[in-house]
């Protein structure tokens, strides 16, 4: 089907347009233009005069939502977070593990992979783009809400068995780059076009410039489960503000991380170095004092928070519809390259996915006044609409 969506607003990572008219053919954006006064609809078309018209954000660090767990390692279970996502305008998305017995894991890589190649994939839901394994390659120190018991040594001839034929749907690999075997295992994964991501980590920052050496090109959850900066030690953090080779992700959800240290990291890299993530889990949407597990760790929603009983933070209970109203110091613009192009760029799709232009795919989003999700499109279709 043909239509056109016209919005009062469209920002990419180029820019802001007012009054834009984007026609949409074969689940592709086929041209752009204004808006114009004798530009009158068809009954197909979509008009949103007062929205904003966004590209789908892509969230690469997303374990749930809903009530659902991406580890249940079920299509159904995978189905319905898709679903979920698209309600806060999520086009595209790594499902990601966490730190877990292997047969787990690889269950829920083996479903993601299924779906990726599936024709039905991104028609009901965001579309899976692929999987993050978060572990089981970490530092115990640095572990945070990961269960400690089946944290394993880095092997390239372990990680090679266990995902199989799978592997192909790996596209980043969260590790500690200071443990041994990790540098061995990132240039493996790096010749594998494989994203060696900095995560639960203690490494200084000598270790961390072995490890961009070795081809680490990312950083998981920045601040988060991590090193942090000191004056004569720059750790983790210091390492991902002062190198370019990294490009670091960001919960921005005013709870992981203070809003001024969010500023100052994304001043420091540029925007284009910054990806803004959820790692939501199931609590996220559910209500106060809902429990689940990850793991066998009881996480209880309280206060905006998903945590252990320590106290310590177990993922996060936001959306990118959130995070990008959250990062307002920052213009429509580089909000909309954090959400979306940074990471289509990441994942290698730069050349179809994150902008709002003549051969992209069309996933877009349409935004109200309130910086809620108005409608949700994949593909050109519309598989969300409050």
């Amino acid at each position: 089907m043909t239509y056109r969506i016209l919005a009062g607003q469209a920002a990419d990572a180029r820019g802001v347009r007012q009054r834009t008219v984007v026609t949409i053919e074969g689940g592709r954006i086929a041209e752009l233009g204004t808006w114009t006064a004798d530009c009158k609809a068809e009954p197909n078309d979509i008009e949103a005069p007062d929205a904003l018209l966004v590209p789908g954000f892509v969230d690469i660090h997303i374990h749930g939502g809903g009530g659902r767990y991406l580890m249940e390692g079920t299509t159904d279970s995978l189905q319905a977070v898709a679903h979920h996502l698209t309600h806060h305008g999520v086009t595209g998305f790594l499902s990601t593990t966490i730190t877990a017995p292997w047969q787990e894991q690889t269950q829920a890589l083996a479903i993601a992979a299924k779906a990726m190649h599936s024709p039905d994939n991104g028609k009901e839901g965001a579309e899976v783009l692929g999987v993050h394994l978060e572990g089981p390659y970490i530092n115990p120190i640095k572990k945070g809400a990961q269960p400690g018991q089946f944290i394993r040594p880095p092997s390239i001839e372990e990680l090679a068995r266990e995902t199989g034929e799978d592997l192909h749907a790996v596209k980043v690999v969260t590790l500690a780059p200071e443990m041994e075997g990790a540098l061995e295992l990132i240039r493996w994964l790096t010749q594998k076009n494989i994203i060696a991501s900095i995560g639960h980590t203690n490494a200084t920052y000598a270790e961390i410039a072995a490890a961009i050496d070795a081809g680490a090109r990312h950083v998981t959850h920045c601040y988060n489960a991590m090193r942090p900066l000191d004056s004569r030690e720059p750790g983790v953090v210091g390492a991902a503000m002062a190198r370019t080779e990294l490009t670091a992700e960001l919960i921005w959800d005013n709870h992981h991380v203070h809003p001024a240290s969010c500023r100052a990291l994304i001043q420091a890299k540029g925007v284009e170095g910054v990806i803004l993530i959820s790692d939501g889990i199931p609590g996220t949407s559910m209500p106060e004092g809902y429990t689940f597990h990850l793991g066998d760790l009881p996480v209880v929603v309280k206060g905006g928070t998903a945590r252990l009983p320590d106290g310590t933070l177990a993922g996060s209970l936001l959306t990118l519809e959130t995070a990008f109203q959250n990062a307002t110091p920052f213009t429509l613009a580089q909000r909309s390259a954090m959400t979306s192009r940074n990471a289509a760029i990441a994942l290698g799709l730069g050349n179809e996915k994150g902008l709002i232009s003549a051969g992209y795919t069309a996933d877009l989003v349409l935004l109200g006044a309130d910086g809620r999700v108005q409608q949700t499109f994949v593909g050109g279709r519309s598989v969300y609409r409050a």
